[in-house]
């Protein structure tokens, strides 16, 4: 994901207009697994997980009999992770690799599928011929958004939503919303994501993205409202942080653009992008030392790559003063 900034400090031969790296290959050195279960915690074997960067990524990787999934190859970057699977209701997360992590700083996504299939419980579709058809467009729509296809995708979990169990819809409902945003339809996420809380108030991937698009529409106040329904351990957002110590820069309000920014890397410590605006934010409020210290710190977690390159100009310019 990416911010637009502007920079007003003149760097050597001009002004630069800077703005978060371009979209590249999802290809990198990352790593990222999870665990999958059910509501009552058992593992769910044979889920598809398909993880994917500005809509491109690798074969899905399938749970074993533990629910346990792992993918490799990624670079860092804000990914979204499709969990689905024949009978449950699927479901997204948007989760944060970082490929120059440790193996003892690299996150675990742990996932809970609603069933939506044939079931003892009150979660699952009446066997009928409306029930199997919304399961058929259940399993269609998670088809549709392997293959990119985010419209088709919406239409189907659309015609299928009324015959699935009351208790399942929400996680329906978010899904539909992560397609819309994949669309640039966030008035309509938006829209979506309010019938979701309406049935499931405390639904955390609803309050995150809900969370995170009002901010990145400039809505933050009412971004606050959802953040503060989250588990005290999710509020400290890094993705919202960022996207506000962006906006304080744009208005030249550089202290509180580091200070929040300085938020999202205690939140995330190798999160790249926080130590690139923190660069900026710090280059432009005339303290050089602390800035070239977050580009260094950015190189030495992304070595490589338009971003990496960028910072090594900025440290070395700086270090020269």
């Amino acid at each position: 994901m990416s911010y637009r900034t502007r920079v007003a400090a003149a760097v050597m031969a001009g002004v630069l207009v800077a703005t978060a790296a371009s979209a590249q290959a999802w290809a990198g050195r990352g790593r990222l697994s999870g665990n999958v279960q059910d509501p009552d915690g058992n593992p769910v074997e044979g889920a598809s997980v398909k993880l994917t960067l500005d809509g491109a990524g690798p074969d899905a990787a399938m749970t074993n009999r533990r629910g346990r999934w792992a993918l490799a190859g990624v670079r860092s970057g804000n990914w979204i992770a499709h969990v689905s699977k024949a009978g449950y209701i699927p479901t997204e997360h948007e989760v944060y690799i970082n490929e120059y992590a440790t193996s003892s700083d690299r996150v675990t996504l742990r996932t809970t599928l609603e069933p939506g299939g044939p079931s003892d419980g009150a979660a699952g579709l009446a066997e009928d011929e409306a029930a199997q058809a919304a399961r058929d467009l259940l399993e269609q729509g998670n088809d549709l958004i392997r293959q990119g296809d985010h419209e088709g995708a919406i239409a189907a979990f659309r015609e299928a939503l009324p015959s699935v169990p009351d208790a399942s819809k929400a996680a329906v409902l978010v899904t539909i919303a992560g397609n819309q945003v994949s669309l640039e339809r966030d008035e309509e996420a938006i829209e979506s994501l309010k019938q979701a809380l309406d049935l499931a108030p405390t639904n955390v991937d609803a309050l995150q993205l809900m969370s995170r698009r009002l901010t990145a529409m400039g809505r933050a106040e009412e971004a606050k409202a959802y953040l503060e329904r989250l588990p005290e351990d999710l509020q400290a957002d890094p993705e919202i942080l960022v996207r506000e110590g962006v906006a304080l820069y744009n208005q030249n309000d550089f202290a509180g653009s580091v200070s929040k920014l300085t938020t999202a890397i205690d939140a995330a410590p190798d999160w790249v992008e926080a130590y690139y605006f923190r660069g900026l934010a710090n280059m432009a409020a005339g303290e050089n030392a602390a800035a070239a210290a977050d580009f260094r710190k950015l190189l030495e977690l992304e070595p490589e790559g338009e971003r990496a390159e960028e910072a090594k100009q900025f440290a070395e310019y700086l270090e020269s003063l």
